[in-house]
């Protein structure tokens, strides 16, 4: 897996332009949605490579569940997520794209997608070697 990892993020470094359009634009189709549970639902279903979407609000306390594909996690919803926010509301930019990490529950290697909106931050996490493969970056 580390192997992997370091072939993510050296494609992912050299593309990280590239990559970052292409995720916002997979999200372009739901910016109208309101953040009701029945729409992220309806966003992590309909939006290819995303794993997994949660809502923090303003107070930086998680809002929603952890929305997945296959199912709904509630153990995290009403988590302080301010240290983890500390970084990322910084960087002061609508949009924020982590470096690729190993996502242990999955077993996959994933990028976090911050969306920062007037009362609310949308989190989505994409499945990168997927993105990648889709871009044409993949090699095996």
């Amino acid at each position: 897996m580390i192997d992997e990892l370091d072939k993510i993020e050296e494609i992912y470094c050299t593309n990280r332009t590239k990559i970052r359009c292409f995720l916002i634009n997979l999200l372009k189709k739901h910016e109208k949605d309101d953040f009701s549970l029945e729409s992220l639902k309806k966003m992590v279903k309909e939006t290819p490579f995303l794993m997994v979407a949660y809502v923090v609000n303003d107070d930086c306390i998680q809002e929603s569940p952890n929305i997945y594909k296959d199912h709904i996690n509630y153990e995290k919803q009403g988590l302080n997520r301010r240290s983890f926010l500390r970084y990322i509301r910084a960087k002061r930019d609508r949009f924020f794209m982590s470096d690729p990490y190993y996502n242990e529950t999955s077993g996959k290697i994933y990028v976090l997608l911050y969306e920062e909106f007037e009362d609310k931050m949308l989190f989505s996490n994409f499945d990168i070697k997927e993105v990648l493969k889709e871009l044409d970056l993949w090699d095996e």
